[in-house]
């Protein structure tokens, strides 16, 4: 395997101290809830949906925005040209849950990129062929529609992304910058690391300047060629597109 960059081993550090990931990975018929939750191929098949605890977006400063009441604002008088949110994970009640009346421009809303990554191919003892980029989406918004009676981990503040589609590029948009394939170890192995890592968007940042300037073409259809997801380059990614620190993480094993 190439050697994996800082974001992947700082996260795996992270869910080794800390055992409450900052990310969900929401499966159709099971949410991974825990760093190294077991599942199967069949459950883990289809592309997931995501949530994100509102404690790791505290330091997200959000241009142009009003993300409250989870919000505290900068009162500084020389920054009243260019107003930042940022978001406090102090409040947990249903009345105080986010309430996200976002700009209208796309382009100015905080917006995040999710990537999945198989670390162990072939085997976890040998693998020579990771990561293996298994899905990417791009241009995710924390959902709009959360009310705090949401089913989803209101109790910890657990906030859905959502594509946001003022991004939508007709009917052979798939949404994915990366079509999503689930996993598919050797029978005879060992069961591998499948992590998900989630980054605020620079400015500018979008799914379709991604797909143009990794040239797997200009069409929104999520389809990259094989070998243009074995030994991916996680680390180059990350540089060049200016992708900063993981807001977020977690991983299954399957």
């Amino acid at each position: 395997m190439r050697n994996p960059p800082d974001s992947i081993n700082h996260l795996l550090d992270t869910l080794t101290d800390n055992p409450s990931p900052s990310l969900r990975i929401h499966f159709p018929s099971e949410t991974v809830s825990s760093p190294g939750q077991q599942l199967s191929t069949t459950t883990s098949a289809t592309s997931p949906s995501f949530s994100v605890s509102a404690s790791a977006l505290h330091n997200l400063k959000f241009p142009n925005n009003d993300l409250s009441p989870v919000s505290s604002h900068t009162s500084d008088p020389d920054d009243q040209s260019k107003p930042t949110t940022t978001i406090s994970s102090s409040s947990t009640s249903h009345e105080d849950q986010p309430n996200l009346d976002l700009d209208t421009n796309p382009l100015t809303i905080p917006r995040f990129l999710v990537t999945t990554l198989d670390l162990d191919p072939p085997f976890p003892s040998f693998p020579v062929l990771g990561p293996i980029l298994h899905g990417m989406q791009a241009d995710l918004a924390l959902s709009t529609s959360f009310t705090g009676e949401d089913n989803i981990d209101t109790e910890k503040q657990f906030i859905p992304l959502e594509r946001d589609t003022r991004f939508n590029l007709g009917e052979d948009d798939e949404g994915e910058v990366a079509k999503y394939v689930g996993p598919s170890p050797p029978g005879w192995s060992e069961p591998h690391r499948y992590v998900c890592l989630m980054w605020q968007q620079p400015e500018g940042l979008t799914g379709d300047r991604i797909r143009e300037e990794m040239g797997w073409g200009r069409a929104r259809d999520g389809k990259i060629g094989a070998w243009e997801r074995v030994r991916f380059d996680q680390g180059g990614f990350e540089e060049r597109f200016g992708l900063g620190e993981v807001v977020a993480g977690n991983y299954f094993v399957c």
